[in-house]
């Protein structure tokens, strides 16, 4: 059987989707676990939040939910196969910012009294994106062969990751200008400020620098109050795109630093962290050398155990 799937990925033949689909659910038990799991527990959700009110919510997690066939549809027509560490960062990741949007986790969490749920989150954003945009590459390229390509797909994969979280941070942007219910650039109180604009004569050279804010109050044109801010001063989005973009940094160059020192030391990481290319395409089954069957039927039984 193992040698039968061998030959098959040597000839790149795609088996029909449903077939396929059944031969990864029973092949990678790790990775099906995870799946299951996480999917139970957003059906289950889609569920409970409607019922608790939050319909809104309940269709979350039905979106949430889709990720899983999307997984699979993906691994599917690219080919390419995630291994077990890749899988279950994206679900940590995934999970996690459904329980923090969804169960308000974001504001629960706390670590030395600061709430950094989101920071986490960023930070696996990093990861899981870097890993992405290294499998990206290799879909044009391969597999790196050599030092040049693979710091080439390095590079590639760190700056595809910091574009897709640009990318974010700008829609997180225009949905807080466009729409009055939601603030996905949240607010940060601070205690200082260095601002050019309030040193009189405004001459982009010399600011005013306000420390120890205690509280601040806003009125409108008529003196009327309108809210006071306890704790500080109010700021409203360029803290917390910045963060985000930050930790997504530090991150994704946190995987590029290991997957260089794992390139000369055993590639052990890289083979649980960075999804498969397939292997080029023969014509037929005579073409195959057979030590290239041995060596992916080896691969096979390994993937099976491994999992």
């Amino acid at each position: 059987m193992k040698e039968k799937t061998a030959k098959r990925r040597l000839l790149g033949d795609r088996q029909p989707f449903g077939k396929y689909l059944k031969e990864q659910l029973k092949t990678r038990p790790a990775v099906t676990t995870i799946m299951v799991l996480y999917l139970a527990f957003c059906l289950a959700s889609s569920i409970y939040l409607p019922i608790s009110g939050r319909a809104r919510d309940g269709g979350y997690s039905l979106v949430y939910a889709a990720v899983v066939p999307m997984f699979y549809v993906a691994e599917y027509f690219t080919r390419q196969k995630t291994p077990w560490l890749c899988v279950a960062f994206i679900m940590f990741w995934l999970f996690g910012s459904f329980i923090g949007a969804c169960y308000n986790v974001y504001t629960l969490f706390e670590i030395a009294g600061s709430k950094c749920w989101d920071d986490i989150m960023h930070f696996c954003w990093g990861i899981v994106f870097a890993a992405a945009g290294f499998a990206v590459i290799k879909m044009f390229m391969g597999e790196p062969e050599n030092n040049k390509k693979f710091f080439g797909c390095l590079i590639f994969a760190f700056a595809f990751c910091l574009m897709i979280a640009v990318f974010w941070e700008i829609y997180e942007f225009t949905v807080d200008c466009i729409s009055p219910n939601y603030d996905m650039q949240e607010d940060t109180i601070v205690n200082s400020i260095n601002s050019f604009f309030l040193h009189k004569p405004y001459d982009h050279l010399n600011t005013v620098v306000i420390e120890g804010i205690a509280y601040t109050e806003l009125y409108d044109a008529n003196g009327n109050l309108l809210y006071t801010i306890e704790g500080g001063y109010l700021d409203i989005g360029i803290m917390d795109t910045m963060w985000d973009i930050i930790w997504c940094t530090v991150s994704a160059a946190a995987l590029c630093v290991a997957l260089t020192v794992d390139r000369f030391t055993g590639k052990r990481f890289y083979k649980v962290m960075i999804p498969a290319v397939p292997n080029k395409k023969v014509e037929s089954v005579a073409d195959i050398p057979a030590e290239a069957i041995e060596a992916e039927t080896a691969e096979a039984l390994n993937e099976t155990n491994d999992n």
